[in-house]
């Protein structure tokens, strides 16, 4: 960060540097940031999805169902 930018930031008061953390908070999250799948993760959601198409038959289990059993417990 540029030693001007912080040198006037710290000058604000508390609530406005307040705000101003949120903001950039919500900024970021609104960037819809998603963690880099490793190459393990790939092959495994590949296997996955190769076995379902393979046996659609199977039952499946919805994420919402997932949720809902995670929030019941």
């Amino acid at each position: 960060m540029n030693s001007n930018l912080y040198d006037e930031i710290v000058k604000l008061d508390a609530a406005t540097r307040l705000q101003l953390a949120r903001d950039i908070l919500d900024s970021v999250a609104s960037e819809a940031f998603s963690p880099p799948v490793t190459d393990e993760q790939r092959a495994e959601l590949q296997a996955r999805l190769a076995h379902h198409r393979a046996h659609p038959e199977e039952e499946t289990v919805s994420l919402a169902d997932i949720k809902a059993k995670l929030g019941a417990s």
